[in-house]
């Protein structure tokens, strides 16, 4: 918002970072947008952050505002305002966090499963009623979008229109939920579209999907949701999805081993949340870009900044609703799906909903394998062998297991003259794992040859380009 009697600029971020900022600063001017592209073409010269890159490497691409990859690109912090005035001066400050939210504790269950229900109600009804146009539903499979799925039914907001993709499988690594999200459109007759993708489609997407990326971004499906979009988007221009589902209602399974796991608070979260230790990164990384362990440091600084009066576990959750998801994954789903023109709605993140929850002590979220209360609560709506059956975390298994065509796509870039010029990693642990691109995975799973490959393509494709 400009004001012209004071000549000032006022700009703000959403509470939760849902939509991006994205901004560069000095004297001369104040540019912002909604994607780092428009940026990148300013930069005369482009810099690599060091501390960024730490954190790119240790949380699987997580560069918590205001930083970004690039060192003089900046992100707006969620629940912040800028002011800027005709001098150049600028002030920034917080607006919104979730410090002033207390633990409730004497609310009963039956309390936490009523009102958790109607807020999800609400959410999802009131993203379906403010959009212009009709409003489809990203249907995985999976407990969080088939509950949205079903609450919209109850609701009876318009024909629902669901879609899912698949890749293939490979190996164990499967490739597709049409299983469960079949089913699921069968129980609600929605009218469901479900996409095969091919291995070859997937190829030849690859630079398209890595141009999209803001930022560098790890995460294998990344793609699905850039292909997915590219075909949803010929149909519907909004949809609905269960992005936030996990990280409010503590569904992944790192919670419960961080939780039990004896040790400092920072101790818990290195052991089962970073990808890499900083001695494993710094094997792999030139020593050029090595100095402190940043992502260390920042951790510590985020459970310091918490309330005192609450345990390690709602901290934890904390963190991640204000810091960490803000990154991966709902950075991840929105620049993919608005490279297509679709706009994404996160009812999950529906503010009443996450502050509700946030309230509530997190130790019982954890039962039943995590997500106690949202299961509970979709007993009401949905089968129990879809409610507690093994969490599945959606692969694109090609990207995961490197062979063939897509093995040759990361051994070229990371052998190509602008890498070794780039000169970031350690070319002697780059070749070692080369000889094995399906032997080295991260703490959570991801294939490091995948990472680094990606990584480099991004500054190809969005920087020297």
């Amino acid at each position: 918002i400009y004001d012209k009697n004071r000549n000032e600029l006022f700009c703000a971020r959403d509470r939760l970072g849902i939509k991006p900022f994205y901004y560069t600063y000095d004297q001369n001017s104040f540019v912002f947008y909604s994607n780092t592209k428009a940026l990148l073409k300013d930069q005369k010269e482009v810099s690599i952050n060091k501390k960024s890159l730490h954190y790119q490497f240790t949380l699987h691409s997580v560069i918590p505002a205001p930083d970004t990859i690039i060192t003089d690109i900046y992100k707006l912090e969620p629940g912040t305002f800028i002011k800027i005035n005709a001098k150049g001066e600028k002030t920034e400050k917080s607006y919104y966090s979730f410090n002033h939210i207390k633990l409730n504790n004497k609310i009963s269950e039956e309390e936490i499963l009523e009102e958790t229900e109607t807020l999800l109600l609400r959410a999802i009804e009131k993203r379906f009623y403010t959009a212009d146009v009709d409003v489809g539903i990203l249907l995985s499979g999976g407990l969080d979008s088939s509950l949205i799925v079903a609450m919209a039914s109850k609701l009876n907001l318009s024909n629902i229109n669901t879609f899912s993709i698949g890749f293939p499988t490979i190996g164990e690594e499967l490739g597709d939920e049409f299983h469960y999200s079949d089913m699921i459109a069968s129980k609600f007759n929605t009218n469901h579209h479900k996409y095969n993708i091919s291995q070859e489609e997937l190829f030849n997407s690859l630079d398209n999907v890595v141009r999209a990326m803001p930022e560098p971004m790890f995460s294998q499906d990344s793609a699905a949701f850039y292909l997915l979009a590219k075909e949803v988007s010929l149909k519907q221009k909004v949809v609905l999805s269960g992005q936030g589902a996990d990280e409010l209602f503590g569904g992944y399974f790192w919670y419960k081993k961080m939780y039990e796991t004896k040790g400092s608070e920072i101790d818990k979260f290195k052991q089962h949340y970073f990808d890499r230790e900083h001695k494993d990164y710094c094997d792999m990384i030139n020593k050029s870009f090595i100095s402190e362990d940043y992502t260390e440091s920042l951790i510590k600084k985020l459970y310091e900044h918490q309330r005192k009066d609450i345990n390690f576990l709602d901290k934890t959750l904390r963190i991640d609703l204000s810091t960490l998801i803000t990154d991966d994954p709902v950075k991840r789903v929105d620049s993919m799906t608005m490279s297509n023109g679709l706009e994404t709605r996160v009812p999950f993140l529906d503010r009443d909903l996450v502050e509700f929850i946030l309230s509530i002590h997190s130790l019982n979220k954890l039962e039943n394998d995590g997500k106690y209360y949202l299961k509970k609560i979709a007993e009401k709506y949905l089968d129990k062998e879809l409610i507690y059956r093994d969490k599945f975390y959606f692969p694109v298994p090609p990207l995961k297991m490197l062979q063939g065509q897509f093995y040759d796509y990361v051994k070229i870039t990371l052998r190509s003259t602008s890498c070794k010029k780039r000169n970031i990693y350690n070319y002697a642990y780059i070749e070692e794992i080369l000889k094995k691109p399906n032997g080295h995975f991260t703490n959570l799973n991801g294939n490091t040859l995948w990472h680094l490959g990606l990584l480099e393509r991004w500054f190809q494709l969005n920087i020297d380009s």
